[in-house]
């Protein structure tokens, strides 16, 4: 009975043909898109219909497109055309789309059964001797009589709950080897564009070791992968690596690729955690692990044909997505909050790929829009679109980063002005009391002890203040150094090279014997960096006396062309320092580092088993940064 009603609509098939609009092959045809009033789906496919006998003949049925868009409605779907050639000749039938899992065309004549194309009826057979030539997309050899008309079949079918969306081409095959190597080298170019991308992003990871150089070549890496993934170049890649070619595969890359950009965007607009730490945190985990787990829950499900399960995993797919989209949301949010302006660019870089992802996703995949666009060209030019507004951005925020720390530079070098400026008054101040206070206390103690040693009539008594003597000498003497050595009283008229002398030999010949030594004709410096000079060099000094327990130290200047260098060399304990002693020098020498720094100088310190040399280098043209009013 089944036989009897399949040859009842092999006889009908003709009457179908000729309710349908039949396109003509021009003479001087290149290549052709088959498209409304040609082209027409089955609305309404029942769940199995393998064969084009079984198909309905009722033209009510057939609905007149633009091009084949099932969206996620139906895992199985029907489409026909009519061809005309005044003319024989062969010419090539190309679906453009690689996500359907199997694929069928027949043709048939004007009172005759169907007949089945040769040609790729898998994604993996695309690039095969299946086809007439290795293609990424299906592609089949279309024999058209002269003076016939072509009816030609299609059915596809796809993983239930993916979208069943394709167009349908005819070519002359000469046209169509030109057009598929202007394709190749289309994706050449954009193959060559991510990976010079990917190279100066590299290269900029090993000068700045920094973890979002990594992660934008991680987004980068994962979005053109996927594009080419999408575009069916997997079914180039051998067996061994036909796992990369599985649509779950390219979810995974997509995947990771949005989870990577979302730390990219949270490093780039500055967005801190709670921690004030820019790591990977829960929120940006959960849509990942969403992800993941939907992609295994369908793949799962579609082993065991439950098809409800295979709609609700994609469901959970696309809620992870959203959740993508609601953190990047809040990072813009705080962009915006923040008052940057690297948010409108990190805008207007992924508004190109966010649009073909709504397009192509909600629109297209869901069968809200008919006509499916150019997926891949679209897809191209969006992806390159956002990575030059993004380096673009890069520039920028490098620009707006190098300006800050400039400005904090010179908040720093006026905040450095400020505390050397007070410490020289402050020493000033103190120098001041010293001399001026306890100095002229010690001289009235000194006199009164004189005065009532001239009037005590007990010898031993008297010996007793004049042992005093001594110690109240020693006292003014320790006095005049200390308020010395905090304001050289004769600094400004003798210079910086007999004041350093002074402070040189001023020193005790035990436990440690300075060597002072000059070369080179003498050169005046600004006033303000003598003086720093003088005090680094005191400093230096001090923590010789107080910590290296050496021997025999000098201090040499030479005069040299452009700079003055100034060297101090001991032969104390140097590496061999205990941890106390290396700390409280460290204090002295930042001290040191900081006043090199405000008058434009370099300090370095080599420490040895030997001793400890320190060498100080001093520009000719250095000018001190003056303090900030107030």
């Amino acid at each position: 009975m089944k036989s009897f009603w399949q040859i009842v609509c092999l006889f009908c098939l003709p009457a179908v043909n000729n309710a349908q609009t039949v396109l003509p092959v021009r003479l001087d045809f290149d290549g052709i898109t088959i498209e409304k009033p040609f082209l027409y789906q089955l609305e309404q496919p029942p769940a199995r219909l393998e064969i084009p006998a079984d198909l309905p003949i009722d033209p009510k049925q057939w609905q007149s497109v633009q091009s084949i868009n099932y969206g996620r409605k139906f895992f199985l779907g029907w489409a026909r055309f009519s061809v005309r050639s005044e003319q024989h000749r062969t010419v090539w039938l190309e679906l453009t789309t690689h996500f359907m899992d199997s694929v069928g065309v027949w043709t048939s004549l004007p009172n005759s059964p169907p007949q089945r194309l040769r040609g790729p009826s898998s994604y993996r057979e695309q690039a095969t001797s299946a086809a007439p030539v290795n293609h990424h997309y299906f592609l089949y050899a279309l024999n058209l009589p002269a003076h016939d008309t072509v009816t030609v079949w299609i059915r596809g079918r796809v993983v239930p709950g993916d979208a069943m969306k394709f167009s349908v081409r005819v070519w002359r095959p000469q046209r169509f080897l030109a057009m598929q190597q202007l394709d190749i080298w289309g994706w050449a170019t954009f193959a060559g564009i991510i990976l010079a991308i990917l190279g100066g992003v590299l290269i900029a990871f090993m000068f700045y070791q920094r973890s979002i150089y990594l992660i934008y070549a991680c987004y980068v890496v994962c979005l053109s992968v996927y594009s080419l993934l999408n575009d069916g170049w997997g079914a180039f890649l051998p067996e061994s690596l036909a796992w990369f070619d599985s649509i779950s595969t390219i979810v995974h890359w997509l995947n990771i690729g949005l989870g990577a950009f979302v730390l990219f965007s949270r490093r780039f607009l500055g967005v801190k955690s709670g921690s004030g730490r820019t790591t990977f945190r829960w929120p940006e985990a959960g849509p990942f692990l969403l992800i993941v787990g939907a992609v295994l829950l369908a793949e799962w499900a579609q082993r065991y044909d439950y098809e409800s399960i295979v709609k609700a995993a994609y469901v959970l797919g696309y809620a992870g997505f959203m959740g993508y989209g609601i953190i990047w949301l809040s990072y813009v949010i705080s962009g915006f909050r923040q008052k940057t302006r690297l948010v409108w660019l990190l805008i207007a870089a992924v508004s190109t790929v966010l649009t073909f992802f709504f397009i192509n996703s909600f629109l297209i995949n869901f069968g809200l829009m008919l006509n499916p666009l150019p997926d891949m060209l679209a897809l191209r030019i969006a992806l390159l679109l956002e990575f030059t507004i993004l380096s673009a951005g890069w520039f920028y925020r490098r620009k707006l980063l190098q300006r800050a720390r400039q400005q904090l530079e010179i908040q720093n070098r006026h905040l450095q002005a400020d505390v050397i400026h007070n410490q020289e008054a402050e020493r000033q101040r103190i120098a001041t009391d010293l001399h001026d206070d306890l100095g002229g206390t010690l001289a009235t103690i000194r006199r009164r002890i004189t005065d009532i040693r001239l009037n005590l009539l007990d010898p031993q008594a008297a010996h007793q203040f004049d042992d005093l003597e001594p110690l109240i000498q020693k006292t003014s003497d320790d006095l005049r150094r200390i308020a010395h050595n905090l304001m050289p009283p004769e600094f400004m008229r003798i210079g910086l090279r007999d004041s350093l002398r002074q402070l040189i030999n001023s020193q005790p010949g035990q436990p440690t014997r300075f060597t002072f030594i000059v070369s080179g004709d003498e050169q005046v410096l600004p006033l303000e960096a003598e003086l720093n000079i003088y005090r680094i060099v005191s400093e230096l000094v001090h923590n010789i006396n107080k910590h290296a327990q050496a021997k025999r130290a000098a201090l040499q200047l030479m005069y040299q062309n452009e700079n003055l260098t100034i060297t101090l060399e001991d032969d104390g304990l140097g590496s061999q320092a205990t941890k106390t002693h290396e700390e409280n020098a460290g204090i002295g020498l930042k001290n040191s580092i900081l006043r090199a720094d405000y008058i434009g100088a370099k300090l370095w310190r080599e420490v040895s088993i030997g001793g400890t040399l320190v060498v100080l280098e001093v520009p000719y043209s250095t000018t001190p940064d003056a303090p900030p009013t107030t």
